[in-house]
């Protein structure tokens, strides 16, 4: 399944039930004819709605930006992107209940099994340790214009400079190698990192802090490395 349709179907998703449920009192206010009051323009609901997605949704893992905001009747039609696939959603006028655009029931797949997590937010894949020779690979995606990118690029080339030559580290800043694993393991956001095809996460540790995260990466990869070498996994 394509990584940006799955990251969509994770927004829709999260706001379905809360949208299905404000849009039955709102009709309802409709119906019976009360005036919605504080309404707000086309741009201001935009913006909000795509706020919202950022914030509350994405949580930097990548980045909603606004297209266009038109009135549609009672509501706002607002057109969003994120990554290269474009969604259209609806805002009230007082830009307090969004709304997801129609889902096709018969489209909708069943819910994948919930993925595990590891400290640091890493998701924990079913693939075999990928190695170069005997050494499992670590791979960083990132851009120099990603402020998140700055941030964790030197924290994985510490990390990965303790293992020396047990590892083979692929440090993509600003590089299209490896873009068959980025596209496995990435939804299409960086920074993205892949240790030994075995854990991955999209995103920085920044809400860690720099100490933690080096911890975290450097215990992901001594999994990787049966714990050698000695003087770095047994601290």
């Amino acid at each position: 399944m394509n990584k940006n349709t799955t990251l969509i179907g994770v927004i829709v998703a999260a706001v379905l039930i809360a949208g299905a449920v404000v849009y039955t009192n709102y009709t309802k206010c409709l119906e019976s004819k009360q005036v919605l009051t504080n309404t707000i323009s086309s741009q201001e609901a935009g913006e909000k709605l795509v706020e919202f997605v950022n914030k509350n949704l994405l949580k930097g893992q990548a980045t909603a930006s606004l297209i266009e905001s038109l009135e549609d009747g009672d509501f706002y039609k607002i057109k969003f992107k994120v990554q290269e696939q474009e969604v259209e959603w609806r805002i009230t006028k007082d830009g307090r209940f969004v709304f997801p655009d129609t889902i096709d029931l018969a489209e909708v797949k069943e819910p994948a099994e919930e993925i595990e997590k590891t400290e640091g937010n890493f998701s924990v894949s079913s693939d075999e340790v990928c190695k170069e020779g005997d050494k499992p690979i670590v791979y960083f995606f990132g851009s120099t214009g990603c402020p998140h990118c700055a941030w964790e690029h030197p924290i994985i080339e510490e990390a990965a400079a303790k293992f020396g030559d047990k590892i083979s580290f692929h440090n993509n800043m600003d590089s299209k190698a490896d873009e068959e694993v980025f596209g496995k393991y990435s939804t299409g956001g960086i920074p993205t990192l892949v240790l030994g095809c075995k854990y991955y996460r999209v995103g920085s540790g920044e809400s860690l802090g720099e100490k933690e995260e080096v911890k975290v990466l450097t215990g992901l990869i001594c999994e990787l490395t049966d714990n050698q070498p000695g003087d770095v996994c047994e601290k």
